[in-house]
């Protein structure tokens, strides 16, 4: 079933085989890759693990995802570009986005000359399964991307709705579960894998874990996709470093849950102060790390922080959307600072 949705030179591709994915087992001389015998830090004159072993072990071990459905990518983008490129046909398929969401989705497609389908949130931002489950069965697409908790609302999907389109979808269906370490009670699309082999889920270690600049992303698939991903990418896609930077982010997860549970005081202490600012017309409720707010005026408010040297994100641009402002929940003293600046806005 997977094989006949993948686009057939990836299906067919025969992968590159380089010199440490041939090479298993313990050795201490080293003369099969043309690499330097020195470097300007420990290791890094050597390549990279290209499976990520010992990242994806901790992962299994720290989070729970089995090993054979486990593939790490330089980012969610270089998952969510690779995915597309393995199962959309440029110039013929296409995917499906709910609008507002997370952009990259889109412009990925579009890289790939692939169509992208918009189907608006309900007024309440949730998501609209009937128009979703029509869309499907009238354009099939091949890929149906779902962020939950989605960005830049906050909103965490119900699984159950989200099962039902993936049941209806007869292509691909993408969860993006990027936020999820910061909803209360979450349950990950992951353990409906096992039942429809068509469902990928996408995590991050650039959220909870405190490693985005190690880039991390983290695709859960049917071994099957897995495999299939793991011949696509590139040959080094993570850098050493970041995998070192990743194992540590993973295992320590005392921090993790430390920052979590902060995360989530003070995203509460935000949403209630911002409820107090009289040009504040809506505060959305949110289970990521950010809140969204409406005002009277965003790009005058954005303006007016980032005179005052605090950057946040306008996202009046995206459809339903208009005059909103998006705050990730920073450190106490960074929350301080962002009350006594927007305090001081007259609106």
């Amino acid at each position: 079933m997977i094989e006949e949705l993948l686009n057939p030179w990836i299906r067919d591709l025969v992968p590159y085989s380089s010199a440490r994915s041939e090479f298993s087992g313990r050795a201490d001389v080293f003369l099969d890759a043309n690499e330097s015998w020195e470097g300007a830090d420990p290791g890094i004159n050597r390549y990279p693990d290209p499976f990520c072993s010992e990242l994806r072990q901790a992962i299994s071990e720290y989070m729970g995802f089995p090993f054979d459905m486990t593939a790490i990518g330089n980012g969610s983008d270089e998952i969510i570009d690779l995915l597309i490129r393995m199962f959309a046909y440029p110039g013929r398929d296409a995917i499906m986005v709910e609008r507002p969401t997370y952009g990259t989705y889109s412009v990925f497609a579009s890289i790939s000359g692939v169509e992208v389908i918009d189907v608006p949130l309900t007024p309440s931002l949730d998501l609209d399964e009937n128009a979703m489950i029509n869309t499907i069965n009238s354009r099939k697409p091949k890929i149906v991307f779902i962020c939950s908790p989605n960005n830049p609302t906050g909103r965490v999907y119900p699984l159950d709705k989200i099962l039902r389109i993936a049941d209806a979808n007869t292509g691909i269906t993408v969860v993006d579960e990027a936020y999820a370490d910061f909803a209360e009670d979450f349950e990950s699309a992951a353990c409906a894998i096992k039942d429809n082999p068509r469902i990928v889920v996408l995590r991050t270690l650039s959220k909870a874990f405190g490693a985005a600049g190690a880039r991390l992303g983290v695709i859960i698939a049917d071994p099957v996709i897995q495999q299939v991903f793991m011949k696509a990418k590139p040959p080094y896609n993570v850098p050493f470093p970041s995998q070192l930077a990743g194992i540590r982010a993973v295992k320590d997860i005392e921090n993790v849950r430390r920052r979590v549970e902060e995360t989530r005081i003070r995203r509460a202490e935000l949403s209630s102060f911002l409820n107090t600012l009289p040009y504040t017309k809506e505060v959305f409720p949110s289970e990521a790390n950010f809140v969204l707010f409406r005002v009277t005026d965003a790009s005058r408010l954005y303006s007016y922080l980032l005179e005052r040297g605090i950057v946040v994100r306008n996202r009046s641009s995206e459809p339903m959307l208009d005059n909103t402002i998006r705050i990730t929940i920073g450190s106490d003293g960074e929350m301080e600072r962002l009350k006594e600046a927007l305090s001081g806005w007259e609106g």
